[in-house]
């Protein structure tokens, strides 16, 4: 543990203290528990193979970044997607379709990634993120 030593306004740490009291744990513990729930995202939380996918969001302004949480999986290639990974339920995948099921699901994985990654920043910077049933779906 590393000790710090802050200087609050009164009218904020009268309300941690109060917090503190009607939660039953030490002010230190709620000052812990806020910090961690309000750093920002650390690119190094996201697997190194995209982390390059990510890194360009946080350099997008708020309207960017609204628009990329709204992004979806284009639906030409969600239906091959799923017809791939039915077929590679049923029977084996020739080493192209093997190949294309990889791309794919990479797709799928950076599209997520990034959308997971702008809520964050959005919320970080005091947006309201659209819940999931406000989020358009692939047709």
């Amino acid at each position: 543990m590393t000790t710090i030593t802050i200087e609050l306004p009164e009218p904020l740490f009268e309300k941690l203290e109060r917090a503190a009291q009607l939660t039953k744990q030490p002010v230190e513990t709620l000052v812990e528990q806020s910090l961690a729930g309000s750093l920002p995202p650390l690119l190094e939380d996201i697997p190194a193979e995209y982390q390059k996918d990510v890194f360009p969001l946080l350099k997008m302004d708020v309207a960017d970044l609204q628009q990329e949480v709204q992004q979806v999986f284009p639906p030409d290639r969600w239906r091959g997607y799923e017809m791939l990974l039915e077929k590679k339920r049923e029977t084996n995948l020739t080493d192209e379709e093997q190949a294309e099921l990889d791309i794919l699901r990479r797709e799928a994985d950076i599209l997520m990634l990034r959308k997971g990654y702008a809520a964050v920043l959005l919320k970080r910077r005091g947006y309201r993120v659209p819940s999931p049933e406000q989020l358009p779906i692939a047709q």
